[in-house]
């Protein structure tokens, strides 16, 4: 057997994504979910100079998590990557509702060290969070450019998350079409597009 498949060791997260793996490189396991990452990476750098740069720099974390998840297929790699998607998460909810204390992000911390073998709940964490996220945002006063980037973050989330079922659901059917990929790219401008909308008044 070749034993670069196993670059990084045997792989050991909860959840697998229809990549082929070790195909373009011999030390990144999936070279498409990896490199798409790079898209938190860029959208957050360009809030690093805003009154929110602590989402650019969360976001730039996210980048770096999912980098380390999709190019080792290891469980620490997936863990920073799902704990930052929540701590993200909850970030924006902080910015709608700033009275929310800091505190909630060591809850956070401790619920996902808890719920870390299921998968299932985190996702339905993270996606009821993102239901919260614009349930409470467009029970807001908005300006017609804010209505505008918050529907932009809500197409491109249902786009995003359209692609991850059909990674994870259709893979025998979709040919290597990178669509975990394309959840990361469509996610991330789904965050730019929210997170923008909080920086017009």
């Amino acid at each position: 057997m070749n034993q670069t498949i196993y670059y990084w060791g045997t792989p050991d997260t909860t959840v697998s994504f229809c990549e082929k793996k070790y195909v373009n490189t011999f030390w990144i396991a999936e070279y498409y979910n990896t490199v798409s990452a790079l898209s938190y990476i860029i959208f957050g750098s360009l809030f690093l100079f805003t009154k929110i740069k602590n989402i650019g720099f969360t976001m730039i974390f996210l980048g770096c998590s999912t980098m380390i998840m999709h190019g080792t297929l290891k469980y620490y790699g997936q863990w920073l990557d799902e704990c930052s998607m929540l701590i993200l998460s909850y970030s924006a909810i902080q910015l709608i509702h700033k009275y929310y204390p800091n505190k909630i992000y060591y809850f956070i911390i401790i619920y996902y060290y808890f719920i870390k073998e299921y998968f299932i709940l985190f996702f339905l964490t993270f996606a009821s969070m993102q239901i919260y996220i614009t349930y409470s945002t467009y029970k807001k006063n908005l300006s017609d450019v804010q209505i505008i980037f918050i529907k932009l973050y809500v197409i491109s989330f249902i786009l995003g998350i359209i692609c991850w079922f059909i990674d994870q659901y259709l893979c025998k059917y979709i040919n290597d079409i990178p669509f975990h990929a394309a959840w990361h790219i469509f996610s991330a401008f789904g965050m730019f597009y929210g997170f923008v909308s909080f920086l017009i008044n």
